[in-house]
């Protein structure tokens, strides 16, 4: 085995055991808070202790890890003591609709682990007691997909709408429409029925109504975004 594999395995080798130590250092605080009588959400225990017996697993795959210098950083702005509580909001950001979510309170310790076992989410000092994460889902929200609707308004928009269009309760507006081209391009009664609304309940509904109509978006900032990706 050469230098440079030996160095990866003990890198990886070494993410696996410190993942684990602050595991069984997280299970220790949740119990020292439980006999000190202070209430523990249910939502924190889980975010805890998801993927334990996964970090304890030699096979299983390891993620970047937030650097210590970034935890640091965040938990230094939430003061030094570790028996202090802050608490913890959720915010889901899915594709259609944001989602907040009250995770109760943690003590430093806790939080550390959470903001080490998932690097991916942000997280920002909003006040000294309150630490805000942030995580992304590529996926609508429950919300939106019980009643989310792609319409059209009087000028052209092309807009998704928190219930029916009629209540126009614009949750976002993605580009403007050639009507003109719209109306004659496409089969009779397609016009009315997206200005009636056209119910989306999935990612793939979603994408694929916007796909269709962005062939009749004018020229400006939204369908540059569309040719690039966004």
């Amino acid at each position: 085995m050469n230098t440079f594999k030996f160095r990866k395995q003990f890198k990886r080798r070494w993410r696996r055991w410190k993942r684990t130590a602050w595991m069984a250092a997280s299970l220790v605080a949740i119990t020292i808070l439980a006999y000190s009588g202070l209430s523990i959400s249910s939502h924190i225990e889980r975010l805890l202790t998801t993927n334990f017996s996964e970090a304890t697993t030699a096979m299983a795959p390891v993620t970047e890890e937030r650097s210590e210098e970034e935890v640091q950083s965040i938990l230094g702005r939430l003061g030094s003591e570790t028996d202090r509580l802050t608490s913890v909001v959720m915010e889901t950001h899915y594709i259609c609709g944001i989602e907040t979510e009250q995770l109760g309170k943690m003590a430093l310790p806790q939080l550390k682990v959470l903001l080490q076992q998932h690097p991916e989410w942000e997280a920002e000092v909003v006040t000294t007691d309150t630490l805000q994460i942030k995580k992304q889902v590529d996926d609508l929200s429950p919300l939106c997909k019980e009643q989310a609707y792609i319409s059209v308004d009087a000028v052209g928009n092309l807009n998704l709408y928190e219930g029916r269009p009629a209540e126009e309760k614009v949750i976002r507006t993605f580009f403007q429409m050639d009507v003109g081209s719209l109306e004659s391009s496409l089969p009779e009664g397609v016009l009315e029925q997206l200005q009636q609304g056209i119910r989306v309940q999935d990612k793939d509904e979603y994408n694929s109504v916007i796909s269709t109509f962005s062939d009749y978006a004018i020229d400006g900032p939204h369908k540059e975004e569309l040719r690039n990706g966004g």
